[in-house]
């Protein structure tokens, strides 16, 4: 489904150059749950956004259902792009707008017809339980009712994958189980590819079916998660599972 090959990517800032990511190669598997772990700056990020190419690899390849995208200009990526949900830590929610019409805004930049957008935003408003707020406005929503939503309007259209960029880093561990519960729903039920950043090791344990962790552009190790958690062979891996906090 998403197979990443040899994968880097270099930025440059003030003339230095900056090693994000290192001939990353991973293979995610068709309706699997999978979560990319590390610390912050470790790439995770980076490397989630090589996958519908909102940052383009300097070197690698990526393809998608068999396709290499690299070669495909902007142009061509518009319809590839329609099929690549993308939820955020911090909701990206229209402000001005209510619950129903921000699910409902990329329906309506692709020119669906009124009727079938009240159809489908109605649809979408069920499955993340929200119809009673359809038409609240984002500030008198709580934390977890925003990624709701954000979630809903990801899936307005039904796009193959989904990537979560650290989704639940925002919420409390309370709404972040209900978060994940759901999209462990929208998994079995849509039967949608998920691809989970984060850096919460609880987060990957609780649903992904495999993870992969970064640490300084570079993949350290990837595995099934019960072998991750039983048999860590990197450092990174230990350290994540196992936090230990000084103060001095």
């Amino acid at each position: 489904m998403i197979k990443l090959e040899q994968v880097s990517k270099i930025f440059y800032k003030k003339k230095k150059e900056i090693q994000a990511l290192l001939n990353i190669t991973l293979h995610i598997h068709k309706g699997d749950i999978f979560g990319i772990i590390g610390y912050s700056g470790s790439g995770k990020s980076t490397l989630v956004r090589t996958i519908n190419l909102l940052e383009r690899p300097t070197s690698g390849n990526i393809f998608l259902s068999g396709q290499n995208i690299v070669s495909l200009s902007e142009q061509e990526l518009i319809p590839l792009r329609r099929k690549i949900g993308m939820i955020f830590q911090h909701f990206n929610l229209l402000s001005s707008r209510t619950v129903f019409d921000n699910i409902a805004f990329p329906l309506e930049l692709t020119g669906m017809p009124k009727a079938e957008i009240k159809k489908k935003v109605s649809s979408l408003l069920h499955m993340v339980d929200l119809s009673e707020k359809r038409d609240e406005y984002p500030a008198a929503l709580s934390g977890g009712q925003k990624q709701r939503v954000a979630i809903a309007r990801a899936l307005a259209s039904d796009p193959e994958i989904l990537l979560c960029d650290e989704a639940t880093s925002a919420l409390d561990p309370q709404t972040t189980r209900a978060i994940l519960s759901l999209l462990r729903r929208i998994n079995r039920e849509l039967g949608i590819t998920i691809v989970l950043i984060t850096h919460q090791m609880e987060v990957v344990r609780a649903i992904c079916k495999r993870a992969a962790v970064i640490s300084q552009g570079q993949l350290v190790e990837e595995n099934e998660m019960n072998e991750l958690f039983k048999y860590p062979k990197s450092s990174i891996t230990q350290e994540l599972l196992n936090p230990a906090w000084t103060i001095d």
